[in-house]
């Protein structure tokens, strides 16, 4: 007897050891009775010998080890996923609260059913004797923690939990909400396993292993992470926990209802799985790391470019599939194979692991709820890699209108450098294509002839790119010309200034390099704005200049892309510069005309994007054509957006509205600007004795034409 009772459970602990003995007894003596039938029979044998289970807490440290071929067969069958147990080996150990039967107590009653009568051909078939070694486990497992998981159920029913049965809420498998920085932002994982934290005999902590989706150079799969809950006492929300399953999530800023939260999160996932393809975004929202702060605007979107610049490569930690689905006792029948075939769940995340986002069209709705929430970006406006939030990912939209509102006196300029724009990617479009076409080996006479790019230099790569150098004085729309040009495009504008390349002649050749690799990457339009410091007169005495020079002459002649240069010192530069430009754009002071339509273009934007909410009053339109004082300042752009931007904030504080609720922008707004701006260009003249014009022509920066000549000038290009 004792014999065959160690093939059915193995229970360390004497007194368990005893109550064991009595469930197998019962069992034995009539196999073909119900589970209810058999705990019926120990309830009254237990009577008759006044046996009785310790408290629920005291069980804290038991185990049993299953050895009987037929229950870790029934396991087999009924878990789909269980990290930690090996189900295909001689003897499974279950630690006490014994979770794993708990969590599938369903799933094992509905198979023991199937073997209630039995069809086993042979007597060593485990078939033969699953029924009653199965009723064994079950009422032993009721016996030992039933009371206490009804109970525990039963809070749940209410949204409640207590810590000691703080197991009960989370089987292996089950989806849950993850706050894993504790502030509030929940996020999708998977409950893959939970341990006691015991010290000195006392539990201090609910340790989990948990994972979701992410991404790992060239694959996403699961990747785990660990964390506990504390102790608490009494009873708790279940959704006021740091984990919690799904089924309890309520509704939230940003999923809405309670029903909407799954596909939120599996609309998240689906970008998730596209960013992992190189690309242009736009992006608002903030950042993942702590601080998060806010970023808007155009980011770039590419693993291989942000996993150079890292010191080592990102790793997750993988959770290996498992699947026993041909695992059989070698002495089972050929009816009970069939019988337990039917019945054997597949394992619950197979093809999880290692999905080729290259090579994959799409993933499942569930592993597109589960991917990460974080996603890296190189943020344009700052040019600096930041992990963003993948929620405020948007398709990029191009404004291509952006040039009309480019204020030049000369059309022919803004359309030559269109042209000139247009064909230059052209063909480097059809470089690319070509290339492409050669790497697949497709030979199709109807395709048409690709032209490559060509190229006026005898030297393989030397001199292939287009490169503009606009100069002219502060504010007259240097920079936006090439914001304007790369929206028209619909490419992405890549600025660099000093501080991103250094002044270190030894590092100044080798960032550069790794922004005109970004700008090919990208296919990217590359600004290098106040380029004056890489571009200044060569001397004999200054080595280090020198070498400074060389290295950006170097790298700016072997890149292939578009290049935009602005400088307000163009008389300082190197003229070794002006043969590798291919041209070069002067952008004169503006006219009163000229002035007059970019205040316009401000109106306009601003009524347009606060329609109904803010409006520039006819009185304020006249004032700019007209007021003396304010053509004198000669503003250039940027002094007019500020001095615009101001005045709107007035007009907001002073909130004074027409008849249908339009907070209105008044003459007076725009004079306050005025005064401010007129008292300081006059301490200015009065501390150099000549205004800012004179000043540069004087140090040798530029020559621009004198105030009020300016009407006359048109931008010259060569």
């Amino acid at each position: 007897m004792t014999c065959i009772y160690r093939k059915v459970v193995d229970v360390r602990r004497t007194w368990l050891e005893i109550g064991a003995s009595d469930f197998y007894e019962q069992t034995q003596s009539d196999p073909k009775g119900t589970a209810e039938e058999t705990e019926n029979r120990h309830d009254k044998t237990k009577d008759e010998k006044n046996f009785k289970l310790p408290p629920f807490e005291s069980h804290r440290g038991s185990y049993i080890e299953i050895t009987s071929p037929a229950v870790l067969e029934a396991l087999r069958c009924v878990v789909d996923y269980a990290p930690g147990y090996d189900l295909g080996a001689r003897k499974v150990r279950i630690d006490w609260p014994y979770s794993l039967l708990v969590h599938h107590e369903d799933a094992l009653a509905k198979y023991q059913e199937r073997f209630a009568t039995s069809d086993c051909i042979g007597g060593a078939c485990p078939g033969t004797y699953a029924y009653r070694h199965i009723s064994i486990v079950r009422n032993f497992v009721k016996a030992a923690v039933g009371a206490a998981v009804r109970d525990e159920r039963e809070r749940h029913a209410r949204g409640m939990a207590t810590f000691d049965m703080l197991w009960l809420l989370f089987p292996p498998g089950i989806d849950v909400l993850y706050d894993g920085d504790n502030i509030g932002e929940y996020q999708p994982h998977v409950i893959r396993s939970h341990d006691c934290v015991v010290v000195n005999e006392t539990v201090r902590a609910i340790s989990f292993e948990l994972w979701n989706m992410a991404y790992n150079v060239l694959s996403i799969g699961p990747s785990v992470k660990s964390d506990s809950i504390q102790p608490f006492a009494g009873e708790v929300k279940i959704n006021s926990l740091a984990i919690y399953p799904f089924e309890y999530c309520t509704q939230s800023k940003k999923w809405g209802e309670k029903e909407d939260a799954k596909q939120y999160f599996e609309e998240r996932g689906k970008i998730y799985f596209q960013l992992r393809r190189p690309g242009c975004w736009n992006f608002r929202g903030y950042t993942t790391s702590f601080p998060q702060n806010p970023i808007e605007g155009l980011v770039i979107a590419d693993d291989d470019r942000y996993n150079e610049q890292l010191d080592s490569q990102p790793a997750i930690k993988d959770d290996p599939e498992t699947d026993y689905g041909q695992v059989f006792d070698r002495h089972c029948c050929d009816n009970c194979r069939e019988t337990i075939s039917s019945q054997r769940k597949p394992y619950r995340f197979s093809g999880y692991s290692n999905i080729n986002f290259v090579s994959s069209l799409g993933m499942t709705d569930h592993q597109y709820f589960l991917c990460d929430d974080s996603s890296p970006a190189y943020v344009l406006k700052q040019r600096q890699w930041c992990h963003l939030d993948v929620a405020g990912f948007r398709p990029v939209k191009y404004d291509k209108s952006m040039i009309d509102t480019l204020v030049m006196k000369e059309p022919r300029i803004k359309q030559l450098i269109q042209g000139l724009t247009r064909k230059y990617l052209l063909g480097l479009q059809a470089e690319a294509e070509r290339e492409a076409e050669f790497g697949r080996k497709v030979t199709n006479s109807k395709t048409p002839a690709l032209t490559k790019q060509w190229s006026p230099d005898f030297v393989k790569g030397k001199g292939e790119g287009l490169i503009f150098l606009l100069h002219g004085k502060p504010g007259v729309g240097k920079t936006y010309t090439a914001e304007c040009i790369a929206a028209n495009a619909e490419r992405p504008l890549l600025t660099v200034t000093c501080a991103d390349i250094g002044t270190d002649p030894l590092k100044i050749e080798e960032n550069l390099l790794v922004f005109f690799k970004y700008a090919k990457a990208w296919n990217a339009i590359l600004l290098i704005d106040e380029a004056d410091i890489f571009m200044e007169h060569r001397r004999v005495q200054d080595i280090e200049r020198n070498s400074l020079v060389a290295s950006f002459l170097r790298a700016m002649e072997y890149y292939q892309g578009i290049l935009f240069l602005t400088t307000n010192r163009v008389g300082m530069f190197d003229e070794a510069f002006i043969s590798r430009i291919n041209l070069t754009i002067y952008y004169p002071p503006f006219s009163d005309k000229a002035r007059a339509e970019v205040w316009e273009s401000f109106f306009q934007k601003l009524e347009r994007e606060r329609e109904g909410e803010i409006r520039v009053h006819n009185n304020t339109r006249a004032y700019i054509e007209e007021c003396k004082e304010l053509k004198a300042l000669q503003w250039n752009g940027r002094e007019i957006r500020n001095a615009f931007q101001i005045a709107v904030s007035l007009a907001e504080t002073d909130e004074e509205r027409d008849n249908r609720g339009c907070i209105v922008i008044k003459q007076k707004h725009i004079e306050a600007t005025v005064e401010m701006s007129r008292s300081f260009k006059k301490y200015l003249n009065d501390l150099y004795r000549k205004d800012e014009d004179a000043v540069a022509a004087l140090r040798g920066n530029r020559n621009d034409p004198r105030p009020n000549a300016g009407d006359e000038d048109e931008e010259e290009y060569h």
